[in-house]
Order: structure tokens, then sequence, then C-alpha cells
């Protein structure tokens, strides 16, 4: 089995944080799906930022250790429902940096996939409280799937999703995440639309390089040219990928994420998280 599929096809486990939120919920739900699917491992995160206080009144750390308390109380009653449920689940509580504490577990437990619940920030209070899911993916070497606010489609018992669309500049050099995209379509069946957005400051893309590369990320895999709609758009991305994908009725969007310093990553909104932000589906991220 080569490399790509094997990725594609192996999912046993699966990181779902948490913070007890709506979104987050609804990311469990996701998670829920695919580890059906895949007869997946479910780890439940909750991680506690530290109190910046120094020396906090007896009330004040009293009050915490309550609140903390029935935080992990919660966590443990989300993960034995799980169990109860009949997946193989556990539940973890950690405190520390969010961030830091999430990418160490990620790399010690040897994370497949990342199911991540989204809010949506934008502007001063994106810088001021950070965006935690955004840091994530672009550092993680697996893939994220994100399910953002506006994602209201419960994905049934099992994961099965049927219209596949995937973004791309036709940059060869991620023609293996459309290659990704393809394999997870022909896995599921699922019908799939490969978006072109085009930068008019960049000179025209070369579709034959795409195309060679493309399959030469799928060795042994037979390449039907039928299957694959082409689409073009030289709007704005994140508005383009959230209009097709509404219009096509696309059940999961896959995308590169680059690279970026937390510079970048805390003050430029950036087109991943604005589609994360606006999709009516979850966005599958892979890092480029």
């Amino acid at each position: 089995m080569d490399t790509l599929t094997r990725v594609v096809t192996s999912l046993d486990r699966i990181l779902v944080p948490t913070d007890f939120s709506d979104v987050s919920q609804q990311a469990l739900e996701y998670a829920k799906s695919i580890a059906k699917r895949y007869d997946s491992r479910l780890f439940l995160v909750h991680v506690t930022e530290p109190s910046n206080l120094i020396t906090p009144p007896e009330a004040v750390w009293i009050d915490q250790q309550g609140i903390q308390e029935r935080l992990e109380q919660r966590l443990e009653q989300a993960g034995a429902g799980l169990r109860s449920e009949g997946y193989w689940a556990e539940a973890f509580s950690i405190t520390g940096a969010i961030r830091k504490e999430l990418l160490t577990f990620i790399n010690e437990n040897k994370v497949d996939i990342i199911v991540l619940g989204t809010h949506s920030k934008a502007g001063f209070e994106r810088f001021l409280l950070g965006s935690d899911a955004e840091t994530i993916l672009r550092k993680v070497t697996c893939p994220v799937v994100l399910v953002g606010p506006k994602v209201t489609r419960t994905p049934g018992q099992t994961w099965n999703p049927r219209n596949i669309l995937c973004a791309t500049t036709l940059d060869p050099q991620s023609a293996w995440i459309a290659a990704y995209a393809y394999q997870f379509a022909r896995l599921y069946r699922a019908d799939f639309t490969l978006l072109n957005i085009e930068d008019p400051s960049q000179p025209a893309a070369d579709w034959a390089a795409f195309e060679n590369s493309f399959m030469d990320s799928l060795p042994g895999t037979a390449f039907l040219r039928r299957t694959l709609r082409t689409l073009v758009s030289d709007c704005a991305p994140g508005r383009a990928i959230v209009d097709v994908a509404e219009e096509r009725n696309a059940d999961l969007i896959v995308m590169g994420a680059h690279p970026a310093p937390a510079r970048v990553t805390h003050f430029a909104a950036g087109t991943v998280p604005q589609v994360a932000a606006e999709a009516i589906c979850p966005v599958m991220t892979l890092h480029e």
C-alpha cells in the first residue's frame, strides 16, 4: 500500500480538543462518525490555561480549584458517555498553554487526525484572544478537520461525505493535497471537484505540470479524468471557496495550510480561517 493510500485509510487515533462549547460538541459528533468508520480511538482533551495571579486570595484560589474540579468531572463524564456508546475513548485534562500542550499531546500520542471546533474571531478580538486552532493546523503534519460555527448539519452515524471540494492554486508542489482529496473521494465514492483559485498577480497556472505532479502522487492508482471537474475562480479566495462549496452542497472542503510564524497567524485573517468561519461544511487542512 502506497503512503498516500495508507494515510487516507488509516485514521486510528482521533484527537478532539474541547472547551465544552457548542462548536466543540459539533466537532465531537464528526469525530464520532469518523471513529465509527475506522474503529478509531478517541482522545478527548481539555486544556486549562494556568492562572496568571501570583498570589491569589484564598477565596479566588478555592473558586478556581472548584471550577477545575467541575471541568474534570464533566470531562470524565463525557469520556464515560463515549465508552458507553461503544467507542474506545479516553479523556485527558491538562493544565498549561493550550498550543504547547496540544502539540505535545499530538506528537506523544501519534495522533492521525484532529477534529477541532472553531469559533469565529476577526480583527482586534482575534489579536487579543489569539487563534489556537490556526496555530495548531499550521504546525501539525496530520490532517485537521475544522468544524466552524456555521456547520449545522450532523454527519450521521458513520462519516460518509458524498461531495468533496478541493481548493488549490494548481501549484505542482501542492498537487499531493489534491491527490489526497481525490483518494478520499474515491474511498467514499464521492463526487470530487477541483477549484482552481487563480492569483492575478502570478503567472498563469501550468495545468500540465500540476497534473503530472498529481499523477505522481497516486502510484498504482488509475486516475479517471472524467471524474475530475475543474472550476476556475479569480475572485477573493475565501469567498470563492465558501460560495462554490455551498452551490455544490459540499460535505467537505480540502485545503492546504501554509506554515506561518506567530505574527502572521495572529494578525492576518488568512484564507483558511475565513473559510472555516463561513463554510457550512467542515474544512480539512493538510500541512504544506
